[in-house]
């Protein structure tokens, strides 16, 4: 698949695209984003509920860095012990029968694998939002529709600009490094004005 914009050739093209192409305050903004959604220090949202949502779209995006990271080990922050691969598998295949999920963790992967593929028939089903109350706080729901959004229209973004299979597996420290932001920093002149 081409790049569909101009990739540096001294920088890593996720790196590039990600952290670079665009104006300063929306990179910057994305950058901020990704940090508050992956280290999200306020979510009730379990690492596991959270990581069965974002390894689908990772895997549908078919970029191997990202459905190759295992943000409970490749991401400082993320908050949540050792997942076992076994769950990444049945939550990118959306095996709902799989009795290692939770009830909760079944709904999100669900939701997450329908905002995704039929986002139309979500709002409608009455018996899917029964469940998603019964289960979820409606912060919950406000923090899934929000990782998700993040998530499914970046994965979308990267894939029509041509991210996908030419990814460098296995990634650099330093390009790990480069898609956590670990050198962000507030800057005044990109805060809220009063």
């Amino acid at each position: 698949m081409p790049y569909r914009v101009t990739i540096p050739e001294d920088r890593e093209p996720l790196v590039h695209i990600l952290n670079h192409l665009g104006t300063e305050k929306l990179v910057e903004t994305r950058q901020r984003m990704f940090r508050t959604i992956y280290d999200a220090p306020e979510t009730t949202l379990t690492a596991r509920e959270r990581e069965g949502m974002r390894i689908l779209g990772a895997v549908r995006t078919n970029c191997p860095i990202c459905a190759g990271m295992r943000l409970w080990k490749d991401w400082p922050g993320f908050q949540g012990g050792e997942i076992a691969e076994e769950f990444y598998q049945n939550a990118a295949d959306c095996n709902y029968g799989w009795e290692g999920f939770t009830p909760r963790e079944r709904l999100l992967i669900e939701f997450a694998d329908r905002f995704e593929r039929e986002i139309d028939g979500i709002n409608g089903d009455d018996a899917l939002w029964e469940r998603m109350h019964a289960l979820l706080t409606e912060e919950e729901i406000g923090d899934t529709v929000l990782m998700l959004s993040c998530w499914v229209g970046t994965g979308r973004a990267l894939k029509a600009l041509g991210i996908g299979s030419v990814c460098v597996v296995p990634p650099s420290a330093e390009t790990l490094a480069a898609l956590r932001n670990d050198g962000l920093t507030e800057r005044a002149e990109l805060a809220p004005a009063e």
